[in-house]
Formats: structure tokens, C-alpha cells, sequence
């Protein structure tokens, strides 16, 4: 019988957070820019590259899309024949990064229905949104500051037409329309 050591990687909020602030208006060369390939946005690539600096580590179950979190770099793997990068749903659609996280690496709390759960969000936590009611969220963002009354504020890539907003109210419009769900993970310190 073999043991098998688990490493648990604490989640460095505060890199996360540098990394979002000085990332948010100028796209890391290292991932693909999701917003140029003209199927919405970058919002929750760029949540996901934050995760991952700030030590969430990349899953390559390879059990399902939703069960998975990982981006694959572009010439580094043996199948990439096109010169291009690979990512998992999970990594750059909102609904299903929300419920990877859920399932794996924290709390959902429903931001919307209870606003005074955004004052237990902690820097590093992602919300996200949905403007249309179709069930579905469309956006995310990280949260990277709080206010004296301990409001939080988010950062986010590409909430188009918008341009990319640094630590604005974490209550979003899009298109003059407030969200009919907004919802957030409250990430755990030590992600497994």
C-alpha cells in the first residue's frame, strides 16, 4: 500500500489581488485574450488567472468539463497539432467556474436574495452576475478592496461595451440593467 502525500496550497488572497490590479487593464500575453475571439468576454479568464496566482492549482481530473479547472499553454502539449492554448469550460464561462468553485473550493452565497453576506466576502472571493434571468450567469469579477464599512469592491476584464473596471461597487450594472441573481464564492483558505 502506497501513501500518498496531499500538499494543501494555502490561498494567498493578497497576490490574488495584486495580480487583479495591475492585470485587469492589460491582458498577460501568457493566456489567450478571450474577449478578441468574438464569443463574449475575458472576465472569467481573467478571474481564473487570478485564482491561480493567488495558489488555486489547476485540475486535470479529466472526469467531466465542470469537474475539471485548467488552461493548457500554447506548443506545451503533445495534441496542441494547431499552435494554440486549450482551457476547460470551467476556466473561462462564469456558470460553470461558479460551480466548480462551489463544489471544490468554498461557500455559495446568494448576494442578491441577502446583501449583508457581501460584508463576509473576503478579497480574492469572485462574484458573479446575471443580468437576463436565463438562469445563467454572464459575468464575474474579483473582489480586491472594501470600503470603510466594509463594502466590497470588485475588479473585472471586459464587461462589454464597458472597458475594464478596477475597484468599483460590487452591485454592477450592465446596460443600465441591475442583475436579477448575483451570487459569490467565499473561497476557503486552503484550497485542496
Amino acid at each position: 500500500m502506497s501513501n500518498i502525500l496531499q500538499v494543501r496550497t494555502r490561498y494567498d488572497r493578497r497576490r490574488a489581488v495584486r495580480y487583479a490590479l495591475s492585470r485587469y487593464n492589460d491582458p498577460n500575453p501568457k493566456f489567450a485574450n478571450m474577449a478578441t475571439m468574438g464569443g463574449g468576454g475575458d472576465c472569467t479568464n481573467f478571474t481564473s488567472q487570478c485564482l491561480l496566482v493567488g495558489g488555486l492549482k489547476m485540475d486535470f481530473r479529466q472526469t467531466g468539463q465542470e469537474t475539471e479547472w485548467w488552461y493548457r499553454y500554447v506548443t506545451r502539449e503533445p495534441f496542441d497539432r494547431n499552435n494554440d492554448d486549450w482551457w476547460s469550460c470551467t476556466w473561462s464561462l462564469p456558470e460553470t467556474q461558479l460551480r466548480y468553485l462551489a463544489a471544490n473550493h468554498g461557500q455559495t452565497l446568494d448576494l442578491l436574495e441577502n446583501p449583508v453576506l457581501a460584508k463576509r466576502l473576503s478579497l480574492g472571493d469572485i462574484i458573479y452576475y446575471d443580468w437576463y434571468g436565463e438562469d445563467r450567469f454572464g459575468h464575474s469579477a474579483i473582489v480586491t478592496a472594501f470600503n470603510r464599512y466594509r463594502v466590497p469592491y470588485v475588479t473585472y476584464r471586459t464587461l462589454s461595451p464597458l472597458r475594464p473596471r478596477r475597484n468599483v461597487h460590487w452591485r454592477l450594472t450592465h446596460r443600465r440593467r441591475d442583475a436579477v441573481r448575483i451570487w459569490a464564492i467565499h473561497l476557503d483558505n486552503q484550497p485542496v
